[in-house]
């Protein structure tokens, strides 16, 4: 008989310690949503934020739409064609290498 209830009051300890783990789990995962959503406002206030600055930047400037448009298509145009340039001379230190190996 003693047997029978040491193993009923095991079982109710295993089970006690799982709903624990259960209960923790549970409490995490509530964690984890509040901050996931935390992190989702703070993200936005901070594009929102940039997105200020860059318009009040722009506004200061006075420019045109026209203006800032040429000025932002030539930076990316530079952009490229470092890009580009790098590639090249990569390309062309590599070439030089192997040949000089082959020699």
């Amino acid at each position: 008989m003693n047997r029978i209830n040491f193993e009923t009051e095991g079982m109710y300890i295993i089970n006690n310690r799982i709903q624990k783990i259960d209960d923790e789990i549970i409490r995490t995962k509530a964690k984890i949503t509040a901050l996931t959503a935390k992190l989702r406002k703070l993200e936005s206030e901070k594009d929102a934020r940039k997105n200020a600055e860059f318009l009040t930047i722009v506004n200061g400037a006075k420019i045109s739409p026209e203006e800032l448009a040429a000025l932002i298509n030539a930076q990316k145009e530079q952009s490229g064609s470092n890009a580009t340039e790098t590639s090249n001379s990569e390309t062309n230190k590599n070439d030089k290498e192997d040949t000089d190996e082959n020699i």
